[in-house]
This record gives structure tokens, sequence and C-alpha cells, in this order.
């Protein structure tokens, strides 16, 4: 066989090796391919999955959102209602609080008034008493009876009034009789009250033996 044959048959060999070659790595990018394609078409499908699932996530996740404002817009709401029950209680106690202050001050004013008016009755009883006994201490009995008349009707609870009336009314006239009952009614409350001398004893034993003469 000659050079020029020989070359051709070995450049014929090479180019089917080439071929061959050539197939092979067609074949294998056709698989690369097709792996490439099956990966893809799986990851396009995890993706739609992911998505889904993603936008569901996001559905309830929005979902919970919405209850969590509604509840807390409820919340809210009555928080708003409590502190207006609230605020209505702080003016309804103010206004007790201020109605009660009011009424305080009226009372504390009556009271301080009263005071001043006990003061004054006080100091007009302790005058005209003072006025009474003078009288009295000068035998001018019909003047001090009065006087002590008029105390004994304003201040009942006055003993010592009542003694000095009892006794007045006595030394005005001894041969009175009529007042002999007025007398002993008063002597019968000084006693009661613990109140009592040699004096107004003697007085009650004078009218007492009187009257038995009388009965007599």
């Amino acid at each position: 066989m000659n050079k020029k044959v020989m070359g051709l048959v070995f450049f014929v060999v090479l180019l089917l090796i080439s071929h061959i070659l050539l197939a092979i790595k067609i074949f294998n990018l056709t698989n690369e391919l097709s792996k490439l394609e099956e990966r893809t078409d799986k990851f396009g499908k995890n993706l739609t999955d992911f998505q889904e699932h993603s936008d569901l996530q996001i559905s309830k996740i929005n979902d919970e959102i919405l209850k969590i404002l509604s509840s807390q817009k409820e919340n809210t709401t009555d928080i708003k209602n409590e502190l207006a029950k609230i605020n209505r209680k702080s003016d309804v106690q103010y206004s007790k609080t201020v109605g009660m202050s009011k009424t305080y001050d009226a009372i504390l004013e009556e009271q301080k008034k009263k005071t001043l008016d006990t003061s004054e009755k006080d100091k007009s009883n302790i005058e005209a008493k003072k006025n009474a006994v003078a009288l009295y201490k000068k035998g001018i009995f019909s003047a001090s009876y009065d006087e002590f008349r008029k105390l004994t009707q304003t201040f009942t609870d006055d003993m010592e009034c009542r003694l000095y009336k009892a006794k007045s009314l006595y030394y005005k006239n001894r041969a009175d009789s009529s007042s002999y009952a007025e007398i002993l009614a008063d002597i019968r409350t000084l006693k009661q009250n613990g109140v009592s001398d040699a004096e107004l004893l003697e007085i009650e034993k004078s009218i007492l033996a009187e009257k038995e003469g009388f009965d007599e």
C-alpha cells in the first residue's frame, strides 16, 4: 500500500474517531441537558409549591394580624369605656366631695354662729344674773323675783337662778299663801338636782307648817 492510500486511511480513521467522540459528547450533552431540564422542572414545581405555601402562610399571618387588630380594637374600646366610667365616677365623687365640703363649711358656719349666739346668751345670762343677785341682796325681792323668773324660763337647768327665784318669791310677800305652790315646786326641783341650803329648808319648813295650820 502506498503512502497516499495509507494517509487517506489514517485520515478516515481519525475522522471516524472524531465523529465517534463528537457523538459521545453530543450524547453526554443531551443527557446533561435532559437532567438539567428535569432539575429545572423540579425547581419550578418546588418554586410553585413554595409560592403557594408562602401565599397560604401569608394569608394565615394576615388573618392572625386582622384578629389581633380586631381584638386590640375591642380591648381599646373596652379600655376607653372603663376610662369613661372611671372619669364619670371621679366626677360624681368630686361633686359629692364638693357638696360635702360645702355642707361641712355650712355646718361650721352654723356652729360658729351658734357658738357666738351661745356666748352672747351666756354673757347676757351672767350679766342678768349678776343684776338679779344684786337686787336680791338689796332686799328688792319683787324685782329680783321677776328677773330670776325670766332667767329660769330661758335657762331651765340653771339651779342657782331657781334657788334665788324661790327665795325671792317667798320674801316678796311671806303672807301670800298663793305663792306657796310655786315655791314648793321649785324646792322639789332643786332637791331632785341635789341643790339646797339651810335657808331654803327653813322656808320649806315654814310653808309646810303654815299649810298644816290652814288645813286644821
